[in-house]
């Protein structure tokens, strides 16, 4: 199965136009037909490599909404982030009103049950009506090592998910299962090391990755993070149901000679991850956990603690000083690539 590789240093629109030409994208997208683009909106503040960036997303719409239909833009909220609003703070927003692009909060919308195994569940019903292009950020995760094709359909989980990590992999297997993902894009420009999801370490890494098989997808990148690709689970449990990592063909778009090289630093549990741990117990679960009246004075002490360590750890002079020196960084405040201003 076939991974192909291109750099993003000369320009992120050039790198996804000679990704897409490779797949011979006008046969892979059906024409005029609605698609759904799966973004990755984990978090409602600007951080660099914790959500899809929006000069990939922009990249794709232009190059493709000439030839298929209508382009929906998907997520879905968190326990602790509101979709609506990280699409708009990470200006998102801004590339859907550009290139016409249609919001879709999951979590606002119509949701299918489904049965996989033993596992019951919904998922987004705008999925099962058009075929899904898979636009993830490529980053650590404390749960599942990698967050990167498989881990990234986790938002296709109903509002519970926050109750499935006792069953991580066979959630996100099964919710794979179920997608019709047509393409994944991995989003390398900005990537995230340490502790993620969220408040990890922005890696400026300048790649993109794609492929039509989410597994082998998940197997190479995680070998170009420096991370042993049979170290993560969903990648295992997932061989031979939603993709395969045998016979992996990695190519590279010239001038990029050679797949990216990194030594990404792993992830741990955060403060607030800790916290959850005590209190929900490491006994061994047969069933989704309930939400109880306690989660709500939870919630709200988990935001205070993540507003308060925005600002208080730096993150947020970090994202500024992303936004004013990087090359990347016109894109986060509203530009689009090349923009004159």
């Amino acid at each position: 199965m076939k991974v192909i590789y291109a750099s993003t240093e000369h320009g992120v629109q050039r790198a996804v136009s000679d990704i897409l030409d490779a797949f011979d994208w006008k046969k892979l997208l059906p024409p005029k037909e609605d698609i759904l683009v799966k973004i990755n909106l984990t978090w409602d503040y600007i951080r660099p490599g914790v959500d899809t960036s929006p000069w990939v997303v922009e990249a794709f719409a232009r190059k493709v909404k000439d030839h298929v239909g209508r382009i929906y833009l998907g997520e879905s909220s968190q326990i602790l982030v509101d979709a609506t609003r990280a699409y708009a703070v990470t200006r998102m927003k801004d590339v859907a009103e550009r290139e016409g692009l249609i919001w879709h909060n999951f979590s606002d919308n119509r949701w299918i049950p489904r049965e996989v195994g033993d596992l019951s569940f919904s998922i987004p019903e705008i999925c099962t009506k058009m075929p899904v292009v898979s636009i993830p950020v490529v980053k650590t995760h404390y749960r599942s090592v990698i967050s990167v094709a498989m881990k990234h359909l986790y938002g296709c989980l109903d509002d519970n998910r926050h109750n499935y990590h006792y069953r991580l992999a066979d959630y996100v297997v099964a919710v794979n299962s179920l997608i019709p993902v047509i393409l994944t894009l991995a989003d390398g420009t900005v990537s995230l090391e340490g502790n993620g999801p969220k408040p990890g370490i922005p890696k400026q890494t300048d790649f993109l990755a794609a492929s039509t098989d989410r597994i082998a997808l998940d197997y190479s990148v995680a070998e170009v993070m420096g991370i042993a690709p049979l170290s993560v689970e969903t990648t295992v449990s997932g061989n031979g149901v939603t993709g395969s990592y045998e016979r992996i063909e990695n190519i590279c778009i010239p001038p990029l000679s050679q797949r990216p090289s990194f030594s990404f630093r792993k992830a741990a549990p955060n403060f607030v991850a800790k916290i959850e741990k005590t209190i929900r117990g490491s006994r061994e679960q047969t069933a989704p956990g309930i939400d109880s009246p306690f989660l709500g004075i939870m919630k709200m002490g988990a935001k205070r603690w993540y507003n308060l360590a925005y600002y208080l750890l730096g993150q947020y002079r970090e994202a500024k000083h992303f936004m004013d020196s990087n090359m990347y960084g016109p894109q986060w405040k509203g530009h689009s690539e090349g923009e004159k201003r």
